[in-house]
């Protein structure tokens, strides 16, 4: 179970490093910049494409969810939609050569492939916020106490969680940039980074909620636990596919809009109403469940990174390019018009998140 930025990092190099291919292809086909897509108003018509594959990094039993629960909800059902998820190394490829139909991606890999020129659509915010949390030695009380070791702050070199982490860690009071330390890179999963931590390799590492146990055993210390409104990934589709199934697009949207309301219920931040259901669900599609059963924990299903609304928007896109120290683009909000009609169709808006205490 994850309670932090998710594991986007791991494929972030590949995923880069094939957006020179991608683009290349989308330059050859001679196809331009397609045109703003009107919808009627009203309720949207049959969908033109009933079977959808969302292609995600890797499973995760609260990331991911609110695909399982709008299938069980019978949400996907009710829009006359079937949906297969569906697992893939590089999801922006997967998307934009059609291997999928929608996919989640990390903000900052989605920009790139953008400004890459692969031809792909942002179409809807997944999780809208990211939890950073940092486990130090014991005895260390401060970043003075860094000086002269080596630290984690991503698995590969390139991932931009790094520029976050750091940016984080110095608005919390521990600013890297103050001491002398060595940044290393002991691989791509968290695992590994706690293996090197527990072996005393390293004084300070990022780390998600099921490395804590290992932390805690070893006796490490917890500084900084912080939540920030930055977008954490979002969902993504073939430019062309969109264009050409507007009506799927609506109706895929407002199940995955209902599914993450069921899922936040009553609101992000309070305890989820609904959380013995959902477990139920998780469980019934072979998820182990134990660990969270009878969790008292307003954070039991990750709702705490999620937006009702499915938020995405300009600020967004903005503080992502920001935050991880990429080149400006501007962002076109017309990518969009699929997820505001469907908020529209369920009475939302599509204003950001709100400040959330944490933990």
């Amino acid at each position: 179970m994850r309670r932090s930025i998710p594991r986007s990092g791991r494929a972030a190099i590949a995923a880069l490093a094939a957006l020179a291919l991608l683009a290349g292809c989308a330059a050859s086909s001679g196809a331009g910049p397609a045109e703003p897509v009107e919808l009627a108003d009203g309720e949207p018509g049959a969908a033109e494409d009933t079977d959808i594959t969302v292609a995600i990094p890797f499973p995760d039993i609260t990331m991911y969810s609110m695909y399982v629960l709008a299938t069980d909800l019978g949400y996907y059902e009710e829009e006359g939609l079937t949906v297969e998820v569906i697992t893939a190394d590089n999801v922006t490829a997967a998307v934009a050569s059609g291997s999928a139909d929608i996919g989640v991606e990390s903000t900052g890999t989605v920009i790139e492939a953008i400004r890459g020129g692969v031809e792909v659509d942002l179409v809807s915010g997944h999780y809208c916020r990211q939890n950073f949390d940092f486990a130090v030695q014991q005895g260390i009380e401060d970043a003075a106490d860094l000086d002269g070791t080596s630290v984690v702050l991503a698995g590969t070199p390139g991932d931009p969680a790094e520029f976050q982490r750091k940016r984080v860690l110095m608005e919390e009071g521990w600013d890297l940039d103050t001491v002398n330390v060595e940044v290393v890179y002991p691989g791509p999963g968290s695992e590994s980074w706690t293996e090197f931590f527990v072996n005393d390799k390293i004084s300070l590492q990022p780390f998600y909620g099921d490395d804590r146990p290992a932390l805690e055993e070893h006796g490490a210390e917890f500084p900084v636990e912080a939540l920030r409104n930055w977008a954490n990934d979002v969902m993504v589709s073939g430019s062309a596919y969109a264009a050409e199934n507007p009506n799927t697009m609506v109706r895929f949207l407002r199940a995955t809009l209902k599914a993450t309301d069921y899922m936040t219920a009553p609101a992000p931040g309070e305890f989820p109403e609904n959380v013995d259901s959902v477990l139920d669900i998780y469980e019934s599609n072979d998820f182990d469940v134990s660990a969270l059963r009878g969790s008292d924990s307003v954070w039991v299903l990750d709702g705490h990174l999620a937006c009702q609304n499915l938020y995405f928007g300009a600020e967004a896109w903005d503080t992502t390019i920001e935050t991880q120290e990429l080149e400006p683009i501007e962002f076109d909000e017309s990518q969009l018009v699929y997820l505001e009609k469907a908020q529209e169709l369920l009475g939302l808006d599509n204003e950001g998140p709100a400040t959330l205490p944490y933990p």
